[in-house]
């Protein structure tokens, strides 16, 4: 009978915890195991900071790059038009003249002293 008395006492010990101490014991449990909780919900959350910068600064980047690409596009077909007109020879007279050259059988002239 006393072996039974002593089981119980065990298994009551840890079945019903004392008033005192325990309670204290699974409150700061049950505090500490908040606290890791919000701290891995913070982990997690920062976690997810720097690719949702790289997202934002890679959207950043696409639009100036199309940007970019427009001017460009538009710089291009400006200068195939200037390059189908420069096609002729008219033209590529026109421009011979701006840099000064002049044309077959005809003579130069340089003036002098002019201010």
């Amino acid at each position: 009978m006393a072996a039974t008395t002593v089981r119980n006492r065990r298994y009551r010990a840890r079945v019903a915890p004392r008033r005192g101490s325990s309670r204290i014991s699974s409150i700061e449990w049950e505090r500490v195991a908040r606290i890791a909780l919000v701290l891995i919900l913070f982990a997690v959350m920062l976690s997810y900071v720097k690719p949702v910068i790289n997202l934002v600064e890679t959207w950043k980047e696409a639009k100036a790059s199309e940007q970019t690409l427009h001017e460009l596009q538009a710089e291009n077909a400006h200068l195939q038009h200037r390059a189908e007109l420069l096609n002729t020879p008219a033209a590529a007279m026109r421009e011979a003249r701006k840099l000064g050259m002049v044309g077959p059988g005809e003579q130069a002239y340089k003036i002098t002293g002019l201010k």
